[in-house]
C-alpha cells in the first residue's frame, strides 16, 4: 500500500520546542537579565 505524503513537513515549523537553539536563546536571555538585576541591586545597595 501506498503511504500518503507527509504534507505537514511542506509547511513551515512554527514550534519550536525541540530546538535546542530556542533553549540556549532563552538560558542566554535569561542571564543576561539576571546579571544587569543582579547588578542594579548590587549598586544600589553599594550606594545606599
Amino acid at each position: 500500500m501506498i503511504e500518503p505524503e507527509h504534507v505537514a513537513s511542506d509547511l513551515p515549523e512554527l514550534d519550536r520546542t525541540d530546538d535546542p537553539r530556542g533553549g540556549a536563546v532563552a538560558w542566554a536571555l535569561l542571564a543576561v537579565v539576571v546579571a544587569l538585576v543582579g547588578g542594579i541591586i548590587l549598586v544600589l545597595v553599594t550606594v545606599l
